[in-house]
Parts: C-alpha cells; sequence; structure tokens
C-alpha cells in the first residue's frame, strides 16, 4: 500500500510560539488487495468529504456542506492512479515486502444515557488498523443485522494507522443482545464486543425478609445485652452499698 498527505494550515493563533489551532489535511492510498483505494479530506480528524471511486463523485460528511465549498473528484481520481502507479512499480523490486497485519482495537458504546423504548445510536469503535482491509458485522440476539447502520471512511491516525467508526441506530430493550465483530487480518479469529443493557438485578422477597429477620435478631440481641447490663450495674450498686453499712 502506498499513501500520500497534504497538510493545509487554517488558523493560527499569536503567542510566543506559533501554534496550530485547526488544521485539515488529505489522504490517499492504493492497495494491491481488491483493489481498493482511498481519498478523503478531514478537518480537525473528522472527514469533511470522500471520493467514491467507483461512482467517480464527492460524497460530503456533513449533507449541505457542498453549498458552499467545491471540490473536483477528478483530482483526488489522478492521485490514485499516480498511487496505483508508484506501488506497481514498488512491488516490482526485488527487496519489495509486505505490510505487516497490526491486530485491531475494537470497543462498542453508546451516545447517550439509555431510555428504554428510546432510540439511540451504538458505536463500535475500531482503532490500531493497518492494513486498512476488514470486515464488520452487526448481530443482534444471534442473528446478523442487514439494515439501519453504516460507517465511516477509514480515517488516518497519526501513527500511521488507521480508525473507523460504525453505527448502528436501535431502540434498546432489557434484553436484547448487540454484538459488533470484526475480522483482520491481524486477528487469528474475529473479535467480538457485546452491549446490552445493564438492568439493576432486583432484590428477591426471601432476600429481604431474611435482611429485615437478621435486623430483627440483632435488635432483639442488642436489648437484651443492654437489660442484663443494667441489671448488672444495679446489682454491684446494692453490693456496694451492703459493704457500706
Amino acid at each position: 500500500m502506498i499513501s500520500v498527505c497534504a497538510l493545509l494550515v487554517l488558523g493560527l493563533k499569536a503567542s510566543d510560539a506559533v501554534t496550530v489551532d485547526y488544521f485539515d489535511y488529505g489522504t490517499d492510498y492504493y492497495q494491491s488487495y481488491g483493489p481498493s483505494g482511498e481519498y478523503l479530506f478531514l478537518y480537525n480528524e473528522n472527514e469533511l468529504f470522500h471520493v467514491d471511486l467507483e461512482s467517480k463523485s464527492v460524497v460530503w460528511t456533513l449533507p449541505g456542506l457542498e453549498k458552499y465549498t467545491s471540490f473536483d473528484p477528478q483530482g483526488g481520481l489522478q492521485d490514485i492512479n499516480i498511487a496505483k502507479y508508484n506501488l506497481d512499480v514498488m512491488m516490482k523490486r526485488p527487496n519489495f515486502t509486505a505490510a505487516t497485519n497490526i491486530p485491531p482495537l475494537v470497543s462498542v458504546y453508546i451516545t447517550k444515557p439509555v431510555v428504554l423504548g428510546e432510540p439511540n445510536i451504538l458505536i463500535c469503535c475500531v482503532t490500531n488498523i493497518f492494513p486498512p482491509v476488514m470486515n464488520t458485522t452487526w448481530i443482534k440476539n444471534g442473528e446478523k443485522i442487514t439494515v439501519g447502520f453504516s460507517q465511516t471512511s477509514f480515517l488516518p491516525a497519526q501513527d500511521h494507522s488507521f480508525r473507523r467508526l460504525h453505527y448502528l441506530a436501535f431502540i434498546p430493550n432489557e434484553h436484547d443482545i448487540y454484538t459488533c465483530e470484526v475480522e483482520h487480518w491481524g486477528l487469528e479469529k474475529p473479535t467480538r464486543r457485546v452491549w446490552k443493557h445493564d438492568v439493576p438485578t432486583p432484590i428477591s422477597e426471601a432476600y429481604q425478609n431474611a435482611i429485615c429477620a437478621l435486623g430483627l435478631a440483632v435488635g432483639i440481641i442488642g436489648i437484651i445485652a443492654g437489660v442484663m447490663l443494667i441489671i448488672k450495674g444495679m446489682k454491684q450498686s446494692a453490693a456496694q452499698g451492703r459493704s457500706q453499712r
């Protein structure tokens, strides 16, 4: 795989040292598997748009953004072709070595606190991806989900790996179990992360009765002990009185 990145500084603030507030950058890569590739632009690590290599069109992440700016998809397609040409040349060299497969990291969480019966979104976050070839499956109660989900492009990280977010719209209840399954060359077997609503375990009536009985027993023992101490104290006082006569 070969990739090309370009940086464009948007905002600077004045201080003793010049620092970058926000920046956008573009990245493109091409890899022989598939074959496949990607061309996208990001702003502050969030995707602005990518070029769909099949339809040869620009896909804007935020609907309506194309009203305020534009991008010619041919520029992205040309960069992909250059990356493809360079990769073909490099693969013919005698010292060509395939890239190392890195196991990705997977986590699942929700976008907002759970309210049973209210729509929510599950996010399956996959990081440390390399190479950017991966299969992700949503599963509900053991059955594969085929609708209601979406995903981002492969987003580049500073360590030259990639990350990807997968979204699933759902309505939580007490019984459904959701699973995000990830397959990658760096994994010996698919990695699964499970999400289910954690319902507090109700206290059984027998347990409540046992707690009440224990509390009552402790109270009775305390009362008996107190009465015995009072009687003992009265006897000691009487004995001391007789000895003084």
